[in-house]
C-alpha cells in the first residue's frame, strides 16, 4: 500500500515536471547545445501541431486537483479509455492496465493520504519532449515527496515517467510509472 502511496504523490508533481521541461526545449541535450536533431525538427514543422504548454497543463492541473479532491471520475478524465493505458509502481505486481484497474488502484490510494497535503519537488532532474507531430509527449523526474496521513508526515524520493496522447477530448495519460528512487541502507 506504501508503494500505491508514494506513486500517488509522484503524479502530483507532473505539471512542474513538464511545464519546466518543455520551457527548456524537448531534451536536455536540446536545451544544453541548441543544435540537437529534436531542436532542428522543432523550428521546421508547423508550431500550431507542437502540444503547447497550456494544453500539457490542463490535463496534468485536471489530475492533480482530482488526486487532491479524491475525485475518482476527475482522476479517469485524464486517463486515456484504452484498454492497453498503463499505470505501473515499482514492484511487477504494482501493474495496473486499462480503466478498470487504474480506477480500482486510485480508489485504494486514496485510502491512503489525507487530502491536500501532497507535495513534491522535482527541481533535481526533469526532462521531457514531444513528437513532431504533436500527437504524444513524454516527461521523466526525479521528486522528493512529502504528504501525511492523520497528521503524520511522510517524505520520500520518486522516479516518475509519463506519456500523453493527444485525443478527440484532449491530452490524456496512456502510460504513467511511478516508482521510489533508490536509497541506500541507513548505518547507525
Amino acid at each position: 500500500m506504501k508503494q500505491r502511496i508514494l506513486a500517488l504523490c509522484a503524479a502530483l508533481s507532473l505539471v512542474s515536471v513538464f511545464i519546466a521541461c518543455q520551457a527548456g526545449g524537448t531534451n536536455r541535450e536540446a536545451s544544453a547545445t541548441g543544435s540537437s536533431s529534436s531542436s532542428a525538427a522543432n523550428s521546421s514543422t508547423n508550431p500550431a501541431s507542437k502540444p503547447t504548454i497550456e494544453e500539457i497543463r490542463a490535463v496534468l492541473t485536471a489530475h492533480d486537483k482530482a488526486l487532491n479532491d479524491k475525485n475518482i471520475d476527475a482522476v479517469m478524465a485524464t486517463f486515456s479509455n484504452d484498454p492497453t493505458t498503463v499505470v505501473m509502481g515499482t514492484g511487477a505486481e504494482e501493474r495496473w492496465m486499462g480503466p478498470p484497474e487504474i480506477r480500482a488502484a486510485y480508489t485504494e490510494m486514496f485510502k491512503d493520504y489525507d487530502p491536500g497535503t501532497m507535495h513534491c519537488d522535482c527541481s533535481q532532474f526533469k526532462t521531457g519532449g514531444s513528437d513532431e507531430a504533436g500527437t504524444m509527449a513524454w516527461l521523466a523526474a526525479s521528486c522528493a515527496c512529502e504528504d501525511s496521513l492523520q497528521n503524520k508526515k511522510r517524505e520520500y524520493k520518486l522516479n516518475v515517467s509519463a506519456t500523453v496522447t493527444k485525443q478527440p477530448e484532449g491530452w490524456r495519460f496512456i502510460s504513467l510509472h511511478m516508482s521510489n528512487a533508490f536509497e541506500p541502507p541507513v548505518t547507525k
